[in-house]
């Protein structure tokens, strides 16, 4: 609903004799919308319904100011002690990475490097571990040939004893079998592989 001239004159006018109600940004945002201003020259015209529902707008734009204000505190309350926790829990738990893994402090290995190391020697050995790669490893290709005969098991233990260099007990804590069972495998794969290389000259 557009303000007539009139409307908007009587409106402006009414702003300049009560200059100190318009100085009230609330209400200033209020009357921005033309419905409040017709709404507003119904009540001075002694207008009840018009003046109720004035009051009604009004109570309703009030209260959205006051609910948004709320809100903006609770989040601004929020978001300072969420951030008063994290400095607390930084303080608390303070990232040990950094550190020396001696207890000189010498300037050496720190805990993270060494974390690091473990990794990068773990990851290694789990590539070392797997006979495929192990396979590839052989430039003799008769070799290559004849482990891949081997059982899975066999091919397991055998890459486990040459190419990592586990003693019998070690490997066979691992797999969950007796040193003998180890022993007695791997012999067999020695066997087998020597059979194998003879066949094929």
């Amino acid at each position: 609903m557009a303000l007539t001239p009139v409307q908007r004159e009587r409106f402006q006018r009414h702003c300049e004799e009560n200059r100190l109600v318009y100085s009230d940004r609330v209400i200033r945002d209020f009357f921005l919308t033309d419905r409040h201003v017709v709404l507003l020259l119904r009540a001075l015209d002694g207008e009840e319904e018009g003046r109720k529902e004035l009051d009604d707008r009004f109570r309703k734009h009030f209260f959205r100011i006051r609910f948004v204000k709320y809100l903006v505190s609770t989040i601004k309350f929020c978001t300072i002690d969420q951030q008063r926790q994290h400095r607390k829990n930084d303080n608390r738990y303070p990232l040990i990475f950094d550190r020396p893994s001696s207890a000189e402090g010498d300037g050496g290995e720190t805990l993270g490097e060494r974390q690091l190391s473990k990794q990068i020697q773990s990851e290694s050995e789990a590539i070392l571990a797997d006979p495929d790669q192990f396979k590839v490893s052989f430039s003799n290709e008769s070799l290559s040939r004849a482990f891949a005969i081997l059982s899975p098991k066999q091919q397991h233990i055998a890459t486990l004893y040459y190419s990592l260099c586990y003693q019998d007990n070690e490997i066979a804590r691992m797999i969950g079998v007796s040193p003998q069972a180890v022993s007695k495998t791997r012999n067999l794969a020695l066997k087998k592989l020597r059979l194998a290389l003879i066949e094929r000259g």
